[in-house]
């Protein structure tokens, strides 16, 4: 039996709770880190309170989108939440830094499992015409998680303390766990359990693991040609030819081959990966741009950057109306990249002439442009599948968001450290962003970072273009006008 109207609201509204612990999870601590490391100690392991969140929840998110597929979305939401929950008091109540490192592993394994879950569920309940409204929906989630989750962390931890940024979590994880699960019953489950593949989830976790690491600690750990650094490389390497071989054998893989083979869905995978991966590069390195380059404080960056977050978020909701009405989704992404390229082109050409609002002015432009690719792929790839797959290509989106997030974000980090290295021999070796914003420049010294800052910008624009071309072959199909639990019953 299919949910009536009332508990589709209340399983989206449940859905998009435990969607926002997730994403608010990943925002809230970087302000509290100083006071931890006051207390705990360790500050040489203060990074991995980060970093550990970031391995373990990019690692779980296809794992879980498969596994919601084969046993049902309730059991494995109820299964992330007290997993999340139990991750954040064990956090709270952390002794010593590694003790709270391996309790942000575990709260990791459950934030990561809340994002794909949130989306498959959200599919499984609305039809693909109606879901674009719903994904900029989540897109107003993640905005809104990005611009509370900073500005939270230092309040409660300035008036409460820093473990206090854990414990909110416990009611708002009951409140969704309470929110959803009853109506979560009503969503059938398909009879097509298999034996879950655990050494292919192994060599997953194996890969990505080690590529993060790369990506975490080249260049500001070890250095890039270090034998750390070429060693996990070449683990990473390994595992993951050794993954895709277990794939074309699985009678059920975690991220099956034939998407990438598909018209819809293996563009999508792809135009993903490269245009989050920009878009999460400008988001890192524009308020470092705002602080070094062009002088700003570092209260008034974070300002800075809310209206390439709000502007992103207003087209991701017009784009969720068009598709709805049109019954398409390639129009919105198509006219508004071509902004978010010209937008980028013209900051990296003016970089170091630009006044601080009127670079956040262009920012916004380009954020406009940005919006409607995040639920137009989301809603290309979705509608490309039955509802046995949902979760499978939910996880599958979801991965290539977070890996083209962090190699891009490397990738930019570690270019624009060079540039700066090689332009001003001066400062020495930079090992990482943050302590290039707490270097004092002078005057001609901000505006050669703003020249190096200008030439990543073009870098990002020409990353957009591509991710443009890629996004443009997807092959188009009329998103359909039933729910998948309608669908998959017929």
């Amino acid at each position: 039996m299919s949910p009536s109207a009332a508990e589709t609201r209340i399983i989206v509204v449940g859905a998009m709770l435990a969607m926002f612990l997730s994403a608010l999870d990943q925002t809230i601590v970087a302000t509290a880190l100083p006071p931890i490391a006051r207390d705990l100690g360790d500050f040489a392991l203060i990074s991995w309170v980060i970093t550990a969140y970031l391995l373990t929840s990019t690692c779980v998110t296809p794992i879980v989108g498969k596994l919601s597929d084969l046993y049902g979305r309730r059991r494995l939401l109820t299964i992330c939440l007290v997993v999340f929950m139990t991750g954040s008091a064990l956090c709270a109540l952390a002794p010593s830094m590694v003790a709270l490192i391996l309790a942000r592993a575990l709260q990791g394994i459950g934030g990561g499992g809340l994002i794909t879950l949130a989306q498959t569920i959200v599919a499984d309940v609305v039809s693909p015409r109606e879901r674009g409204r719903y994904a900029g929906y989540f897109a107003a989630v993640w905005a809104s998680a990005a611009l509370l989750g900073p500005t939270l962390g230092g309040v409660v931890t300035q008036y409460y303390g820093w473990p206090w940024i854990f414990w909110i979590n416990l009611p708002l994880g009951l409140a969704a766990l309470l929110i959803a699960d009853r109506a979560l019953r009503k969503l059938p489950i398909d009879h097509h359990r298999s034996p879950i593949d655990y050494a292919s989830i192994a060599l997953l976790s194996g890969a990505t693991i080690a590529l993060l690491l790369v990506l975490s600690l080249g260049g500001f750990r070890f250095a890039w040609a270090s034998r750390e650094i070429v060693g996990l490389g070449i683990v990473a390497v390994i595992l993951g030819i050794l993954f895709v071989r277990a794939q074309l054998r699985s009678p059920e893989p975690v991220l099956p081959p034939r998407f990438l083979g598909d018209a819809a869905i293996g563009p999508a995978l792809a135009a993903i990966f490269v245009i989050y991966g920009a878009y999460l590069a400008v988001a890192v390195l524009a308020p470092i741009y705002f602080q070094v380059a062009l002088g700003a404080p570092v209260g008034e960056a974070g300002l800075l950057m809310i209206p390439l977050l709000l502007s992103s978020t207003v087209t991701a909701n017009l784009a969720g109306w068009w598709t709805r009405h049109a019954g398409r989704y390639k129009h919105p992404p198509l006219i508004g990249l071509p902004v978010t390229v010209l937008a980028l082109a013209l900051l990296a050409v003016l970089a170091d002439r630009l006044s601080a609002p009127a670079a956040s002015a262009v920012m916004m432009l380009a954020g406009f442009g940005m919006g409607p690719i995040f639920p137009c792929t989301t809603l290309a790839a979705q509608n490309a599948v039955e509802r046995r797959d949902l979760g499978a290509v939910s996880g599958a989106i979801g991965f290539a968001r977070a890996l083209g997030g962090a190699v891009f974000v490397a990738g930019a980090s570690a270019l624009l450290l060079g540039l700066i290295a090689h332009a001003l021999p001066e400062t020495g070796h930079l090992a990482s962003l943050e302590e290039l914003t707490r270097r004092g420049l002078p005057a001609d010294a901000r505006a050669t970072v703003a020249g190096a800052f200008g030439i990543i910008f073009g870098v990002i624009a020409a990353c957009f273009a591509v991710g443009l071309a890629i996004f443009a072959r997807i092959e188009e199909r009329t998103l359909r006008d039933q729910p998948a639990i309608v669908t998959s019953a017929d």
